[in-house]
């Protein structure tokens, strides 16, 4: 087992893409692949050395996908509080396996709405993947 040739202390399991030295995985810059004196080295003159954190869009992906949750909570609590009668219906995908559920008077009209936007999505991905185009960085 060879040892990192920064530290000294824990297994070298990474290559510093700049100068082949074997890194351990806390000497190392995971999104550069570069030693952290490489790294340092190559930043320039006053540039502070910033760590990777999630970029703006994703974190305002997460914002809106729990607010979306959210306001289905609320808007689920308002009408079993109000005493309507409700319909719910859902599609859970796992890989390309889905899993049906509802409950209501429109059950049937909700499980053909999640089918057809499960298939119109699938479609959109299979296009995009076709077209070569990245759906992430």
């Amino acid at each position: 087992m060879k040892l990192c040739e920064i530290c000294g202390v824990r297994a070298a399991r990474y290559v510093c893409q700049e100068c082949g030295r074997s890194i351990c995985e806390r000497c190392i810059k995971p999104y550069s692949w570069l030693c952290l004196e490489c790294h340092k080295r190559i930043l320039a003159p006053g540039e502070e050395a910033e760590e990777i954190l999630p970029t703006p869009f994703m974190k305002m992906f997460f914002l809106g996908f729990i607010l979306m949750f959210a306001g289905v909570i609320i808007l689920l609590l308002a009408s079993l509080l109000s005493g309507l009668k409700i319909s719910l219906g859902g599609i859970i995908m796992i890989g390309p396996i889905p899993i049906i559920f509802g409950a209501g008077e429109n059950l049937v009209l909700l499980i053909i709405l999640g089918v057809v936007l499960t298939i119109i999505c699938l479609i959109i991905f299979l296009v995009l993947l076709k077209h070569g185009i990245r759906l992430s960085r």
